[in-house]
């Protein structure tokens, strides 16, 4: 049913990949824009969210690869998305719960461009640029929210903290960042703005 879905959201068929017994969604975006790889059974499941986050218990989780990676399962880094998804959402079914401004560890990284620039942690938050998935879907009376994973730098991560989820998402629209995992991005936050007001 979700499947369905998202295939009339985006107006393609939704392909699959299977790890194990884990099923992922894998979405070739039109336009160069990327790849979005997804969970696609995390919302069967209400996270135990406190009341005032009822409407968003339901979720899934994506990232959003650059357009030049190689999208095979023999690839590290690639491999690396699908098992840090399935990790998450396996985490989160074991009665956990998150929202957008939570912060997940980023597993072990392969070798590559993406561990060597430094990011520290993985940001939970809303669609930038994946705009077939702003808006829920709908199945049945239950809303299923779909939520980034998005690589952070540790200066980022703490500014966030310590100013808020709302302040640092306005940052990251100011600079032109998205949900896109981009290895070649600079960081958002430099030393002289840590405390900016």
């Amino acid at each position: 049913m979700l499947l369905d879905q998202l295939t009339e959201r985006f107006e393609a068929p939704i392909q699959t990949i299977q790890v194990g017994n884990e099923t992922i969604g894998f979405i070739k975006l039109n336009g160069a824009r990327g790849t979005v790889l997804c969970t696609l059974d995390l919302g069967d499941y209400q996270m135990p969210v406190p009341t005032i986050y009822e409407s968003e218990a339901r979720i899934e989780l994506y990232f959003l690869l650059p357009e030049y990676w190689e999208t095979s399962i023999e690839n590290e880094v690639f491999n690396w998305a699908v098992n840090r998804l399935i990790a998450i959402k396996n985490y989160l079914k074991t009665d956990h719960w998150a929202i957008s401004g939570h912060t997940f560890s980023l597993g072990e990284l392969p070798t590559s461009r993406l561990k060597e620039v430094g990011f520290s942690a993985l940001l939970l938050m809303d669609p930038l640029a994946v705009e077939e998935l702003k808006t829920p879907l709908q199945l049945g009376e239950k809303s299923r929210y779909f939520k980034a994973l998005c690589p952070m730098f540790k200066m980022e991560k703490d500014v966030k903290e310590a100013r808020g989820m709302d302040k640092f998402m306005i940052r990251m629209m100011d600079k032109g960042v998205t949900e896109k995992l981009d290895e070649f991005r600079e960081p958002i936050i430099k030393p002289r703005f840590l405390f900016w007001r």
